[in-house]
């Protein structure tokens, strides 16, 4: 309880009256208009009806601070009974919520650049931790040490200095940060192995909403929440058909199709057994066979195919920017995420592109790497997943 005292006159008015309370349909909390006409009839009461209220007089001024206080409480209360709630729940509030289904928030992952080639003096040792850095201004960083041989040449791995998703193309010609002697050119042998974003509430919470369906037996649903919480798995979709035909996704009549990004087959092919329903058929590219009871049983899957997409654009710079930040651009167009089977829309490319400031689109076009780029969306079927690499991104600015 809070007690104010003014004008050398104790008043009764306490912060603790009216406080927030549940009712049947959620929370009830007082607003602040309210608050402020039952703490001015308050003062009334004692001071009498003729007291100065004003905003600019001392009373005035100190009914405004006592209900902005007792607002912030009522606020305060509203909002933690609000994060109780895993569909609106943020952050740490949320990470608690999801918890009672088993779920964890997935960390960040680092990203990889295998088999980097190096060349330099031969016979150079080179040491853990030398750094280099690539045209988009992501460091790397040698993982272990290595030396080059009689010619002069090596192989290594390098990690990237941050936690994320950082694409890279091979052949790629990389900047030596680290000061390194006998070591001439560092060059990417293969397309960077992207490591993951830390999982965003929104993805947390999605997972979590798939994850109410995991005690459900023999459905898709079932399936589909039981793969996605396997280690790795990024995203999984699950295609059923319950007609006697063939449906228009190319599943069979009385089949499951099921679609996978990341995880192991093993892992996968064993949720698949464990929750498939009997005479159910599977369809799918990838086999994987599991010895169950002394007995073989073939699991099929798809994998996700991945669908590179190219985007030009060109921009008008504004008169008093000096230049646009064509890599930050194309950082932020590269991780856009769709779903398995997701249309790549023109008009969502623009959210990511306007977060960098200094110019406007003149025009934006889009599609499959090797076609022919259009104003329009990219269509892709339902076992493609959409991606952008930094690479395919062409900028020109006027």
């Amino acid at each position: 309880m809070l007690k104010i005292t003014t004008r050398s006159f104790s008043i009764g008015f306490f912060i603790g009256e009216n406080m927030a309370k549940l009712i049947e349909t959620g929370i009830q909390i007082e607003r602040l208009n309210d608050i402020i006409t039952r703490f001015e009839d308050g003062f009334r009461q004692i001071y009498g009806q003729n007291i100065d209220l004003s905003p600019d007089t001392p009373d005035g001024q100190m009914v405004g601070l006592l209900s902005q206080i007792k607002v912030d409480i009522e606020e305060l209360a509203e909002n933690i009974y609000r994060q109780l709630d895993p569909d609106v729940a943020t952050g740490a509030w949320l990470e608690q919520r999801v918890a009672y289904a088993g779920l964890i928030r997935r960390a960040a992952s680092y990203s990889y650049l295998r088999s980097v080639i190096l060349t330099g003096e031969p016979l150079t040792h080179l040491y853990a931790g030398i750094v280099v850095s690539d045209p988009h201004k992501v460091r790397w960083v040698l993982t272990a040490d290595v030396q080059l041989d009689s010619n002069g040449s090596a192989r290594a791995d390098f990690r990237s200095e941050e936690l994320g998703a950082f694409n890279l193309i091979k052949n790629t010609n990389l900047t030596i940060e680290t000061v390194t002697l006998g070591l001439t050119s560092a060059t990417t042998f293969e397309n960077a192995e992207i490591g993951e974003e830390e999982e965003t509430d929104l993805q947390l919470r999605e997972r979590f909403f798939i994850s109410r369906t995991k005690n459900a037996q023999n459905s898709a649903d079932a399936i589909q929440s039981k793969i996605a919480a396997l280690p790795d798995v990024r995203q999984v979709k699950v295609l059923e058909n319950n007609t006697k035909q063939r449906d228009k996704n190319g599943v069979e009549p009385h089949s499951l199709n099921i679609i996978v990004d990341g995880g192991a087959d093993n892992q996968i092919a064993q949720v698949i057994y464990e929750n498939k329903g009997a005479g159910v058929g599977l369809q799918g590219s990838t086999e994987t066979i599991l010895t169950v009871n002394g007995e073989r049983r073939t699991l099929r899957f798809d994998r996700v195919t991945p669908v590179d997409v190219q985007v030009s654009m060109r921009c008008v710079r504004y008169e008093d920017f000096t230049e646009v930040d064509k890599d930050e651009i194309k950082r932020l167009l590269s991780i856009q995420k769709l779903e398995i089977g997701q249309n790549l829309s023109l008009s969502r490319l623009y959210s990511p592109i306007n977060q960098v400031g200094g110019f406007w689109v003149k025009e934006l076009k889009i599609g499959r790497k090797g076609q022919a780029l259009k104003a329009e969306n990219v269509i892709i079927q339902p076992r493609e997943l959409a991606r952008i690499l930094a690479s395919d991104i062409t900028i020109e600015v006027e």
